[in-house]
């Protein structure tokens, strides 16, 4: 696999234990025990930050390319859904942040809406995963030569992750803690 998109796949791999804590945290509201909304918040902002500033416009910048050449036409509806979902997943996580911290601010909120609206959240962000994973990446992959790829490399700067890599205690330091808490799960 090419290093970005390797790096994209990392992200990805990171992503889904991200998906997974929600989904954990979901089930405990769901079972009427404490959830933690902070965390969740947390989560979600690093979701909305790092996408919307390094993976997806890397992506972006890699699916302009592959998609514009002759062989990639017949995926042009795949490249088109690629494009609308980064935009709405962005515009879905920031929505449920919203929810979160409207029901931490005391907005009243049924229970059932917040769960409904956080398993939205990660089933479509599971399927985009699955989307890129499972067809993009493949095709992109063969799509572009040696030196397209090695063009792209030069030219994109695929941030540091603030929170798998970097990470900026100042900003996560809750999701930081509650990640090495619980590596083994």
């Amino acid at each position: 696999m090419r290093p970005l998109l390797e790096k994209l796949h990392k992200d990805h791999i990171n992503l889904a234990r991200l998906l997974d804590l929600l989904s954990r945290e979901l089930d405990a509201l769901s079972a009427g025990r404490e959830a933690n909304f902070d965390l969740k918040i947390e989560m979600l902002d690093y979701i909305e930050h790092y996408a919307e500033q390094s993976h997806h416009p890397t992506e972006d910048q890699i699916n302009k390319i592959a998609f514009r050449k002759k062989s990639m036409q017949a995926h042009k509806a795949l490249y088109d859904r690629i494009c609308k979902e980064h935009g709405d997943l962005i515009g879905l996580a920031r929505t449920y942040r919203k929810t979160l911290e409207g029901a931490m601010q005391g907005e009243v909120l049924l229970r059932e809406e917040v769960e409904t609206r956080g398993r939205e959240f990660v089933a479509l962000q599971r399927q985009h995963i699955d989307l890129e994973e499972q067809e993009v990446f493949p095709l992109v992959e063969n799509a572009l030569s040696d030196k397209e790829w090695q063009k792209l490399e030069g030219q994109i700067s695929h941030g540091e992750d603030p929170l798998f890599h970097r990470q900026d205690f100042n900003r996560f330091r809750s999701l930081i803690d509650y990640l090495k808490a619980h590596e083994d799960e």
